[in-house]
Parts: C-alpha cells; structure tokens; sequence
C-alpha cells in the first residue's frame, strides 16, 4: 500500500484506501476559521491525498465533521454530490484569491444537527482507526459508520422539535371541511424549501434534494419515527419489486431497546459493528418520494411538507389544506420574499382545483334540492360531495374528475421541469470550472509563446537593421580587412549570425548564418576559411564544428569534437586547428584537440598543466599561450606556454590578478591580458607579458570595465568589442587600443548589444 501523508496525520503514516463498496462513510476536518464557510457553501473538503478515496463518496453517503481545535465531532450530514475535485477552486483560503488548500471536496446537506460528539464518547466507535493515541483516519466502513449514527441518535437531537405521527395527520386533516385533491398511489409530492424556492435561480443550490440524481433518497430530515413510518409504508411495495443493490449509506432508524443494547456498559464496541443488523431506509424511493421538511418562519418550528400538502392513503379518508390559507401564509410572513415564478404556478392550479371542487358541490346541492322540497343540512351536502368524489360512484362527476387528474398530473410535470432545470445548472456549473481551468491554462501557454515569438521579432529586426544600410555594397567591403563577428548574445536571442565588421565605415553586413545559435564558442581562421567550433544555446553545450567559405558564403558541415564543451579558446597555428580547455559546467578540462585538415579529424595533442574554463590563448612567434581561466574551484593568475617543437606544456609567471572571460590578444611582440572576471567583479586592468623578459607588467587600464568581449588586432591596433559590465549589463560600445594614444571608446553605431561572440579577422 502507497505512504501518503495525511493532514491529521504524521508523515509517513498509510491512509486506509477503502474500496468504493467498503466506504461507509467519511469524517471531514474544519477548524473554527473554516466551519462557518463549511455550512455557508454545504461544502466539505479535505487535501488532495484523500481524494484518492473521497472520489468513491456518492449522494445519500453518510458524512461527518471533525474540529480540529476542541476534537468535537459533529453530525450527522449526508452528501449530496459525489466526491469531485475543486468543487469550489477558491474555498477556504483567505481572500479568494487562492487555490484551495483542500480540493477533495464534496457538497453535503444537514441530516440532522445533534450536540457536538466529545472524543471520549466516539473514542469507542473508532478504536480500529487510531493508528497513535491522538491521530485516526478519516475513512469509515459500513460498520464503524453504523454504530456512530447511533451513538449520536442516543444523544438526541438539538433543538428539535417531534413531528405528530402520522394518525395524528390523518385524523386532523379528516376533520377539516374542505375539497381535497385526488389521491396519487400512496406517494407524497416533493416540494422546494420555501427559503430556496424565493432565492434568485442563480443562487440556487443545485445540491439540494430536488436535484439528487442517484437515485437514493435521504430520510426524513426531521429523522422522527413518524416520517419513517410513512416512508416505509409508502415504499413497501416498491422495494419488495425492486433488485436490491449495493447499499449507499448506513441511515437507519434505532429503536431504544437496540440502542440500550448496543451501548450498555457490558456491550462490547466488536460485537455491536459485526451483530448489529442495519436495513437503509434509501433502499427502493425515488427522488418524488422525499419527504422534506419545511422551517416555518413565523414560529421557528420545523414541519414536513407532506402534512399540509397531502396525506393520503388507499382505504382512509382524503384530507388536504386550504389553498386560501397557503397562500396567506405565503403573503402574510413577514420573512419572506417575493415568490418565484414556479411557485405561484403551482398556487394558481391549486386555487384552481379548489374552486372546481366547489363548483362540483354547488351542482351537487343544486340536483338535489330539484328532486325534493326538503332542506338538507349543509355538513350532509358536503360530505356527500366528499363520498361522491372520493370513491368516482356518480356518473356527473366523472368529468370534473378526469379535468382533476389532469391539472395534478401538470403540476408533477412542472416540479419534473424544475428537477431538470435544476440538474443542467449543476452540469453548467462543473462544466464552468472546469472551462475556466483550461482558460488558464491557456492564458499562461499563450504568454509563452507570446515571449517566444517577440524573441523571434528582435532576433530578425536585429538582422535587418545590420545589413539593410548595406545592400548593395557588401562585396566591396569584405574585400577590404574586416572583422568577423561570429555568434554571440544580444540580451534578448542567442545567436546564430556572421556579420562583416568594417570600423573604417562604421557599416556591418550580415552573411549567412550559421546552422548552430552559438555562444560560449571560440572561432580560427585556416587557408581563407573561418572555424566556428563547440560553444552552445544557453541550454545546452556542443561538440559541432562549422566551416564557413568566404568565397561561396556558405557554411559546411565539418567533423566534429571528440567532448561537447564550450568557454573554450581557438588557435590555428601550421595549418593546423587546437580547441584547449572548456567545460561543461559539470567538468573543467584541461585537454587540447588538434584538427588536421588532411586527416579530416581531431587528435588528441598534449594536454595543459591546468584544467581552464573561460580562459584566453593566442599565438606568437609559433608558440600558443594560454592565461587565466577557472579551474573549478577559482579563478586563476597562472599562465602557461605549448610549443609543437618541444611538444610540452611549460609552465609561465603568473599575472597580478585572477582573470577569467578575458581577452588575450599580441601587439607587436607581446601579449596583452585585458578585463575579465576575478571571481567577484569585472575588471578594467591590464597585463603585458612580454616574451623576452618572461614577465608581466601592468598596462593602462580600459575605459569600461568587461569581460566576455570579443577581441582582435587589425592595423595595430586591438578592437574590443561589447561584453559584459556585470552579469546583466551587456556593453554595445567598442573600446580601441594603439600604442601612441592609448585606450579611446569610439561610438559606432551599428555593433550593437553582443557578448559570449568570438571575432577574427581576414
């Protein structure tokens, strides 16, 4: 069995997963900031782990209501809709404005309201469901639930007041002295709560017991033996034909004897859930059967429907209550408001009926006083009409009898109509939750693409913009020496473009991009070639290789790197291509891959003292030099040589300062180490080493602090081109650096935002 964790619960502990037809009932958890919304909304819910047998409560499903703070149980209550997910996505949280913290959730209404059940006294019941002194599940079976009905029914209902039994009702009603309505086979109309049927429709509660749609009905709401009694009597016959299934809920009603017995001092709480026999009182109703009680706004007392609307059997006299009276009441409560339209069709057919019944005794009365000169008392007129038109013996009352029948038959066709009405607002209602859940998820889709798409835009603005001042012109200035700008990032796009630099004019031409977005790269030039190779997207890092003709204006595909890497440095030296160092993120290397063109792959050549990420290498005299870089665990001063004559790696002085993402370009004889990072800032410093003394000095520092720039020698003098000021500032200026007038930032226009970009010159 799966660990869940559970809200009253410690982690760890196993929830009780009872199957559907072993779950008799659910106990649901509130706290004094939540009860209140609890009956406002009759609405129960627990966290989404105990959906996982919340989801097998059906309508008619006994529930319970646990308060955390005082460990009162409180009861009893029925479901009225199956357990669902997100009843109310919004319940119980502080302004409305949140998920729900408990989606496993399922509408209730009140059963009957008895006193607060302390623990001592359920303690008992609840014994198998204590897994700590303190914590229980909340799952019940038929048993457990069974017994705990009758504990609470041994404490007696509050504020309650008894229903008369049903003698009671037949004989009152018998003595009144008016027409009653036709009989209908022993079954009671179901009628709306008074307070619910003057409500506005959108504020219905479409879980209320007209719209139960399983087929089970609750009992009497009143629970009184009487309202049982009549029940039972009423459905006798139909649960006697019909196939009995698999019982709902456990609602039965216990004589004292049973309970005296059930709960003796000398009882034992095992034989009470194994021997105690349990009958549902839902079993075989149907939904027009309920008996639903009525609260009477004027004396704050409870009545069932069925007592003023018809109470009626085969063999016993028909009574029923004065229309005139029904509908002062309605008129005359000071509680109640207007009535809805359903509600005085229905008032209208009654006064309706009455008034027909009347007509039927005056004619009755008229034909006899015809036939003789007798006066015949009045009472004996109109219990003659009642006999007439109770047992069908006369011939004239026979059409006034069918017009009755009718007009009855209209009424449970419009309560049919308001049953419906009332389920296709409560299929509307999920479907509306349901549709505003896929509504944000779609909102939030579109935002994504929505962001992809105006990535999409810059990206090709960024495009247009550098090569639309130069159409027409591009051959004629990458004839000249120009800078290549290769790849890179511009605040908003990775990119995958190669665009022609020309300082003299200020202009850039866009080329043919590469296959590849690539950043993080590192780029040679070989025999009128240019190599772009490893580098990566910002997700993910390659190991490709490309190789771009500038004759052609094409990319071609090349073999590719032995590891994927990038933050790596490129150096072509005797016709040949070395990739040192890099990274993955995961592992720093310190490996150096050889391309020979004529072998048409990469070889491994002698590796580096150091592992280096970030770092900067170039070229003099025949000898790479690599400088700076991360190792994995901080940035680096060292420095270090590879000549391919000696075919080893010599280790160098190191720099004044620890550098990583810097630029390392030759002026002359000697290298120039500039900007980077040390581990906590940018920096604008600058290093000279120069070969022949085998030492490093301090240079003039740049204007701008970077790092990531792309750098390049052209005419003697070094371009560095945009970079990084801090880790979310990317520089669009160029700073240039000759050795007669020093560091000056010039301001070309058509560079723009770029860094992670490599740079060579042809």
């Amino acid at each position: 069995m799966k660990t869940h964790h559970h809200p009253n619960s410690q982690p760890g502990i196993q929830i009780r997963n009872l199957r559907g037809n072993q779950l008799g009932g659910v106990i649901f958890g509130c706290k004094p900031d939540t009860i209140e919304e609890c009956f406002r909304k009759q609405l129960f819910g627990l966290p989404s782990i105990h959906y996982s047998y919340v989801k097998n409560v059906k309508p008619g499903l006994p529930l319970f209501l646990f308060n955390y703070s005082d460990r009162k149980l409180h009861g009893l209550f029925e479901a009225a809709s199956s357990g669902q997910l997100s009843i109310d996505p919004y319940a119980w949280s502080d302004d409305g404005s949140l998920r729900t913290p408990f989606p496993a959730q399922v509408r209730f209404c009140t059963k009957t309201r008895y006193p607060p059940m302390r623990e001592s006294q359920y303690k008992t019941v609840l014994g198998d469901n204590y897994y700590t002194q303190y914590y229980f599940y909340f799952e019940l079976d038929h048993a457990q639930t069974k017994a705990l009905i009758s504990v609470f029914k041994s404490l007696g209902p509050a504020n309650f007041k008894q229903v008369p039994p049903v003698s009671s009702e037949r004989s009152l009603v018998t003595q009144r002295k008016v027409t009653s309505l036709p009989p209908t086979k022993g079954k009671a109309s179901a009628v709306p709560d008074p307070k619910k049927v003057t409500a506005n429709l959108k504020d219905t509660n479409p879980f209320s017991i007209l719209s139960n749609t399983s087929g089970f009905v609750p009992d009497n709401w009143a629970d009184s033996d009487a309202g049982n009694a009549s029940v039972s009597e009423n459905s006798h016959s139909d649960t006697d034909e019909k196939e009995v299934g698999e019982p709902v809920s456990d609602w039965e009603d216990l004589d004292e004897n049973a309970l005296q017995h059930q709960f003796s001092p000398h009882s034992n709480p095992d034989e009470v859930s194994q021997n105690s026999s349990y009958k549902t009182v839902c079993q075989g109703m149907e939904l027009a059967e309920c008996s639903h009680p009525v609260a009477n706004p004027v004396n704050r007392e409870r009545h069932n429907f069925e007592k003023d609307m018809l109470v009626n059997s085969h063999n016993e006299h028909i009574g029923a209550v004065s229309v005139d009276k029904i509908e002062s009441e309605a008129h005359n409560n000071p509680g109640s408001i207007e009535l809805q339209p359903e509600r005085q069709t229905i008032l209208k057919k009654l006064k309706d009926l009455c008034f027909l019944r009347q007509q039927a005794a005056l004619s009755s009365q008229d034909c006899v006083d015809s036939s003789s000169d007798e006066c015949v008392p009045e009472e004996t007129q109109v219990k003659s009409n009642l006999s007439c038109d109770q047992f069908g013996a006369t011939v004239e009352d026979s059409t006034p009898f069918e017009q009755y029948h009718g007009d009855y038959t209209e009424l449970r066709q419009i309560i049919a109509k308001l049953t419906k009405r009332t389920r296709e607002l409560e299929k509307k209602q999920n479907g509306s939750d349901q549709d505003i859940l896929f509504l944000r998820e779609v909102v939030k889709d579109s935002g994504r693409k929505v962001q992809q798409l105006e990535y999409l835009v810059d990206e090709l603005q960024f495009k247009f913009d550098s090569s639309l001042s130069l159409l027409g012109s591009m051959c004629n200035n990458i004839g000249k020496p120009s800078i290549f700008l290769i790849g890179g990032y511009n605040g908003v796009t990775w990119l995958s473009s190669l665009d022609s630099f020309s300082p003299e004019k200020d202009i850039m031409v866009g080329l043919t991009p590469m296959g590849y977005a690539r950043s993080y790269a590192s780029a040679a030039p070989l025999d009128g070639h240019i190599f772009a190779f490893g580098g990566g997207d910002g997700m993910s890092w390659y190991n490709t290789v490309e190789c771009y003709s500038s004759r052609n204006n094409e990319w071609m595909e090349c073999p590719s790197l032995n590891r994927k890497k990038g933050s790596l440095a490129g150096i072509s030296l005797n016709s040949k291509i070395y990739a040192i160092g890099g990274g993955d993120e995961n592992e720093t290397y310190s490996e150096v891959e050889m391309f020979d063109p004529y072998l048409g792959k990469w070889i491994c050549s002698p590796s580096m003292l150091l592992p280096r990420f970030a770092l900067a290498a170039a070229e003099l005299n025949g000898v790479i030099y690599a400088a700076g870089g991360y190792d994995g665990n901080m940035y680096l001063k060292s420095a270090e040589r590879y000549d391919p004559r000696e075919g080893v790696w010599v280790q160098l002085p190191s720099m004044n300062t620890r550098r990583g993402c810097q630029a390392l370009t030759v002026v002359g004889e000697a290298l120039y180490a500039m900007g980077g990072y040390d581990g906590e800032k940018m920096v604008s410093s600058v290093e000279i080493y120069d070969p022949r003394l085998n030492a490093w000095r301090m240079g003039d520092p740049m204007s701008t602090p970077r790092g990531y720039a792309a750098a390049v020698n052209l005419d003697d003098s070094l371009f560095l081109i945009g970079g990084l000021r801090s880790k979310v500032q990317i520089l669009d200026t160029v700073e240039v650096y000759s050795a007669s007038s020093g560091w000056s930032v010039l301001g070309f226009g058509s560079i723009g935002k770029r860094s992670f970009a490599s740079a060579i010159v042809m």
